[in-house]
């Protein structure tokens, strides 16, 4: 390794392009989508018998989506070590920018998958693992919470600013040429950093870790060090995160559907339909002041700690819709915020967890798999809480489920801890032999 340069680390470098790629991928393309499936619908001549509008088959796109990036996630996951930063980033960047560009070409249904299967394959490097591989690589474990919460509240921000201004768009011009809008800011956003910010690692430009000097005695030793994917496959901390990351990835549901929750309560006569709103809103605060609080936390206190403080947050905003659904704004507006701080544990704390179990050596390969259980599950969290409130009466035993999911989230992340530590002498680095587990 040469010696390092003095100057400004090219770490901030990667940190900035990271949070841009955060707000034009996530931000922008995913959580602006919604805003599209009803102009769709209506430009495909999608209605029911009945006359009533059917988006069903375009909110299939999304499912397209999901289930390109589940089968592809673990052979993504090889990849990162394999292929130059620039390039893996900046073809998937590519992909994603194409794909969301033919969305306003396309002129029968059937085409529009083939955007999602476009962006089912750009998803793990652009949306999923591909952001806290690049913040994992270039920033200590000291260091590397703050900076991936803060980078990952940019997916939040993004939707503040795209998801209106998106909405005027469609409605001033056609949903096609938002699309190609679309498409050049995200071109914008991706791929900028891809080509001229992102490296895979420090190392590959003579220089260390942001922070390392500070963590550790030699910072050459702890470079890559860690377990392969192998090992992690055979360890309970590997099933007991899986299991956690389930069901985190269920909490967008709940989220999603607290207008829906609001509406069904008794004597409803659709004035809180603006409380449903607010809620919202301030579940997207509590989004984006809980990523960037998950990872400084963690960084002081631990991400053990950090997450099961988080997941009491979550059961705390759960616990107030089963007691006061509707009754007090102010209350309801906290239930909000609280389980929207639950998206940090999400983007922020998986993310930590799976680096401090089982290092950085084999991270992306490791972490692609606990991802697969995102993306299976993750698309199903509203539809869930429709069918347990629907068979139960009412809302309020599927946000308490939610409780419980909170109390499973973080005994699982406790029990992945101490296990951790029973392997943790079985770390080797990168091109070391694997130790044996006995």
């Amino acid at each position: 390794m040469t010696e390092e340069k003095k100057g400004i680390h090219r770490a901030w470098l990667v940190f900035i392009g990271v949070c841009m790629m955060m707000a034009g991928g996530m931000g922008l393309v995913l959580n602006v989508m919604g805003n599209f499936f009803a102009p769709m619908a209506i430009q495909f001549g999608l209605f029911t018998p009945e006359g009533a509008l059917d988006v069903t088959q375009v909110t299939l796109l999304m499912t397209v989506y999901s289930y390109v990036m589940l089968v592809w996630l673990p052979f993504a996951g090889r990849l990162f070590d394999k292929i130059d930063a620039r390039i893996l980033f900046g073809a998937a960047g590519i992909i994603l920018v194409v794909g969301v560009a033919l969305l306003g070409v396309w002129t029968q249904v059937w085409q529009i998958y083939i955007s999602g299967a476009m962006m089912g394959l750009a998803g793990p490097f652009i949306f999923l693992v591909g952001p806290s591989v690049l913040i994992n690589n270039w920033f200590a474990p000291g260091q590397a919470g703050k900076f991936l919460g803060i980078a990952s509240a940019f997916t939040g921000v993004g939707a503040f600013v795209w998801s209106p201004l998106f909405a005027g768009f469609i409605q001033s011009m056609g949903y096609q040429t938002a699309f190609f809008i679309e498409a050049a800011l995200a071109a914008v956003l991706i791929l900028i950093p891809a080509f001229f910010f992102f490296r895979t690692r420090p190392e590959d430009v003579g220089l260390k870790q942001f922070g390392i000097e500070k963590e550790v005695g030699n910072a050459e030793d702890a470079k890559k060090s860690g377990v392969s994917g192998k090992f992690a496959l055979g360890t309970v901390a590997f099933y007991a995160i899986f299991i956690a990351a389930c069901l985190i990835s269920l909490g967008g549901g709940y989220k999603s559907i607290i207008p829906t929750a609001l509406d069904s309560t008794v004597g409803n006569d659709g004035s809180l339909a603006l409380l449903g709103a607010s809620m919202i809103s301030a579940a997207a605060v509590g989004n984006i002041l809980g990523k960037i609080t998950l990872g400084t936390l963690s960084d002081k206190i631990g991400i053990r700690n950090a997450m099961v403080v988080f997941a009491a947050i979550s059961a705390i905003g759960f616990a107030l819709m089963v007691t006061m659904l509707g009754d007090n704004q102010v209350i309801m507006l906290a239930a909000g915020f609280c389980i929207g701080t639950g998206d940090a544990m999400m983007s922020v704390g998986l993310p930590l967890v799976t680096r401090s179990a089982f290092g950085d050596r084999d991270y992306a390969k490791i972490y692609s798999y606990l991802n697969m259980g995102i993306a299976i599950l993750g698309g199903l969290g509203a539809t869930f809480v429709a069918f347990v409130a629907r068979i139960s009466g009412g809302f309020q035993m599927a946000y308490g489920l939610g409780i419980g999911f909170e109390v499973v989230i973080a005994a699982c992340v406790i029990i992945a801890a101490i296990n951790a530590k029973r392997f943790k002498d079985k770390w080797t680095a990168e091109g070391e032999p694997e130790k044996s587990r006995r």
